[in-house]
């Protein structure tokens, strides 16, 4: 056997050995700064007051939070009718951030998989009129202005739709997990990318029915954040079990008082305090650094961890079928 042939076939197993582990794109470790920000629906100026009092933008709406993840936990649109503006926001830090080593996380709600799938229950006038120049065929007679720029928009190739499928679910952030709605325990799937996989079925024409439109899904489930903790206890510590994480951050259902609801001792923090007018413009925002989860509010900041089993009884939530 020639000798260069030889060494090659040596070398090759320990060649494979040493070849680069692919990048997870739903895990990000080593983050010494979480925000984590709960439901937008269209109110773009309460959510950059967010983002500012969290000191990750400046007054000229610029990334300025260095390496900070931003969490964005979903439902961006409906509601409200400023959508539009607050989809190009995120788009624009998006990019801004990771030049500066920091990132930012647009994760799909209820409402974006809705819009994408051309339910328009919830969608404002002023808020559909804002993607007439999206289309280049007229609304017809009788139809509301926008109506056929928002299908263009949301559409698998339309400048909203086609970025907003390249967008998880879930993901995770050192030892803490993010979604909108929660994790179920039934979720199938062993990784993060087979829970996300099943969402994005939803949003893909010809998929079988998948987790964007099933009430048990990551987009829709309120268990952790309406019923009792006794119903969900075991199972929310098999589910974290199997995701590697210690917690779940969700938005999804709004508070009745506008504070961070947090339960399972700590294991549930429900960030959704209804920063929209819509909901009152509670204005809110998670910090999480190592051991420490503290409640941005505009009066001040508030240390949420620990929180003593003893003490982590449920707090009241606006039970709502659809939000």
């Amino acid at each position: 056997m020639r000798p260069v042939l030889l060494c090659l076939l040596l070398l090759s197993p320990f060649t494979a050995a040493a070849a680069p582990k692919a990048e997870d794109p739903f895990t990000f470790q080593g983050v010494e700064r979480v925000v984590a920000v709960g439901d937008v629906h269209g109110d773009v100026e309460a959510f950059k007051e967010v983002l500012r009092l969290a000191g990750l933008i400046d007054a000229k709406d610029r990334w300025v939070g260095g390496k900070a993840h931003l969490v964005q936990t979903g439902d961006i649109p409906d509601r409200g009718d400023h959508t539009r503006a607050a989809l190009e926001l995120l788009m624009r830090l998006e990019t801004e951030a990771r030049k500066a080593g920091g990132r930012v996380h647009a994760l799909l709600g209820n409402h974006e998989c809705m819009n994408m799938r051309g339910d328009l229950r919830y969608v404002t006038p002023g808020e559909l009129a804002s993607f007439a120049d999206q289309s280049s065929t007229a609304d017809g007679p009788g139809q509301p202005r926008g109506l056929h720029g928002h299908s263009a928009a949301y559409a698998p190739d339309g400048r909203y739709g086609k970025w907003l499928r390249t967008h998880p679910a879930v993901i995770r952030v050192n030892d803490t997990l993010f979604m909108h709605g929660g994790l179920a325990p039934g979720v199938p799937g062993a990784t993060l990318e087979a829970v996300n996989r099943w969402v994005w079925q939803d949003l893909t024409p010809g998929q079988p029915p998948g987790g964007a439109v099933a009430q048990d899904g990551p987009v829709w489930f309120r268990g952790y954040a309406l019923d009792d903790e006794a119903k969900w206890d075991a199972g929310l510590t098999q589910v974290l079990e199997r995701f590697g994480a210690r917690r779940m951050v969700m938005g999804h259902t709004p508070s009745k008082d506008g504070r961070f609801s947090v339960r399972f001792g700590g294991r549930v923090i429900v960030i959704d305090t209804g920063l929209s007018t819509h909901y009152g413009r509670h204005l809110s925002a998670l910090e999480l650094r190592g051991e420490r989860a503290t409640a941005l509010y505009p009066e001040g900041r508030v240390p949420l961890l620990p929180v003593p089993r003893d003490t982590a009884a449920p707090r009241p939530a606006v039970k709502t079928g659809t939000k």
